[in-house]
């Protein structure tokens, strides 16, 4: 059962280091979605919160009041939605303070960038089409339910995720397939070029193996086949290995990618090494 809270918060712009906007907004603390390769399960903030990740949302009431007001003040050209939290969620469906964000920002002429996997953003169409949504980074994955199960069973099912980015795109609406995280052994990228022919490319990001709890995504995918467990061990401490695995996957990707006649950018972490991720 996830905890829902209606909290107020001093700040809605917070500053970035991501490069896609000069602010972040996030209108909710905490997800539902609870997928447990989520980077943001590492989170100071989050960390300090007395339930587990993906039990509770604070849904931040005061958002739109408080970003007529900053946007006077800091008068940005471009922010970020959605960083630390899905603005999609279902729980929007209730308070609807994206909408009224994505609102306020296209009356105030604000381009954003959004990072979202929640097929519920496809009613947010007419608002997105009024000409400030510069893009829209949407997450995708393919891997067996079994799989799933142990990774994002709260998660929007693949086939949904995969129709609302057709429909995004159909629309002309800038989005981005973001397949992530590739999980070796595990996600199937066949076909994945041919899913969106709308789609000017795909952009892949590997699944980061310094993230806080990977022993626990390690025992998760190792539980429903045993025969990973050694090769994602080996992951973690054979650096040879590991550049071989992802270099694998990216030439598997480079003949997709020919053949369907699309562009890919790849994110590949380094070995023992923090997430840098710059986007195009």
């Amino acid at each position: 059962m996830v905890e829902f809270n209606e909290v107020k918060i001093s700040r809605i712009l917070n500053p970035t280091a991501i490069d896609l906007g000069e602010y972040v907004i996030n209108p909710f603390m905490g997800c539902e979605f609870s997928c447990l390769y989520c980077y943001v399960r590492s989170n100071r903030v989050v960390s300090r919160k007395n339930k587990p990740w993906g039990e509770y949302v604070d849904i931040r009431i005061n958002a739109p009041e408080l970003l007529e007001k900053e946007l006077l003040l800091k008068k940005p050209q471009a922010v970020l939605l959605g960083s630390t939290t899905e603005c999609f969620q279902p729980i929007e469906k209730k308070y609807r303070l994206t909408r009224r964000i994505l609102e306020i920002l296209n009356q105030h002429k604000i381009y954003y960038v959004i990072l979202s996997r929640s097929p519920y953003i496809v009613d947010y169409i007419p608002v997105l089409k009024q000409g400030f949504c510069k893009k829209i980074y949407f997450s995708i994955n393919n891997y067996a339910q079994e799989f799933k199960i142990r990774l994002e069973p709260k998660s929007p099912a693949f086939a949904l995720r995969d129709e609302a980015v057709r429909e995004l795109l159909k629309e002309g609406i800038p989005v981005v397939p973001y397949f992530s995280p590739m999980f070796p052994w595990v996600s199937d990228i066949s076909g994945v070029f041919d899913k969106f022919p709308l789609a000017e490319g795909i952009e892949f990001e590997c699944l980061n193996f310094r993230l806080n709890n990977i022993r626990e995504i390690i025992a998760g995918i190792s539980a429903r086949d045993p025969s990973l467990k050694e090769k994602y061990v080996n992951m973690l401490r054979d650096k040879a290995f590991y550049n071989r695995v992802w270099q694998d996957m990216e030439k598997k990707i480079q003949i997709l990618a020919k053949s369907a006649k699309k562009s890919y950018n790849i994110y590949i972490h380094s070995f023992g090494g923090y997430f840098k991720n710059t986007y195009e």
